[in-house]
């Protein structure tokens, strides 16, 4: 059953992102979609306005500009039309020894991955509270429970919003809001310079269909909160 209105999806342009903005428009969303790509962005929302018939609203903004993050913030704060659900989905990173990261990367990965979905929820949660409804999904990785060599910043960055989601649950569910971390392991996107739709489903996980997963998150009975699932391909070593 839909039990909310209005999401707020962030890296939304492509990969995961878009396929959740697709399912979750299929299902009668309204949606806010946020990305660096402005013509990837208003070519997802035209298609999804045309076959949907719903409301989507585009953002384009680098998550890794905290200053820009901070100003998105503060109009959010102060939108009457409210986000019922924010889906903190963008993420960067790459696959290289810590010593061949640049200072930026590092700081930019740490922005991105862990400091703008707590600014996002800070500037949500105080509406969600007003209203007792609201939920945030943070997509995390299976790497915030385990090790991987050469992803350290990454790993961190992961790990540190897996606490966040818990934390932030334990400090809202009276206020039946609902704080979920979905672990993904390998998915068929084009994160770290991969090629979408270049991995055989066997040991990556496609997009639509983790998609739609996660929207089932969206639509559980109200007293219900999965604060953390884990979905591995069958065949990813794990």
């Amino acid at each position: 059953m839909k039990r909310f209105s209005r999401v707020l999806i962030t890296g939304a342009s492509r990969g995961l992102g878009a396929a959740l903005a697709q399912c979750l428009a299929a299902r009668g969303y309204d949606l806010m979609l946020l990305a660096r790509s402005a013509d990837e962005l208003r070519a997802l929302a035209a298609e999804l306005r045309d076959l949907h018939g719903v409301d989507v609203e585009c953002v384009t903004l680098d998550l890794a500009n905290l200053d820009a993050v901070a100003a998105l913030c503060d109009q959010l704060s102060r939108d009457p039309r409210g986000v019922d659900v924010l889906v903190n989905n963008a993420g960067i990173g790459s696959y290289r020894a810590l010593g061949e990261w640049t200072t930026q990367e590092i700081v930019d990965c740490s922005a991105v991955n862990i400091t703008a979905p707590i600014l996002l929820s800070r500037a949500l949660i105080a509406s969600m509270i007003a209203n007792r409804r609201g939920m945030i999904v943070n997509i995390a990785s299976d790497l915030a429970r385990r090790y991987l060599a050469n992803m350290a910043p990454y790993v961190a960055s992961k790990r540190a919003l897996l606490g966040f989601s818990g934390s932030l649950l334990r400090e809202v569910k009276q206020h039946n809001i609902r704080v979920c971390s979905v672990l993904p392991g390998i998915i068929d996107t084009a994160f770290n310079g991969a090629t979408e739709g270049s991995k055989e489903e066997t040991w990556a996980l496609q997009p639509a269909a983790l998609a739609e997963q996660i929207a089932d998150l969206l639509e559980l009975p109200l007293n219900v909160v999965i604060d953390e699932m884990t979905i591995h391909p069958l065949h990813q070593d794990f």
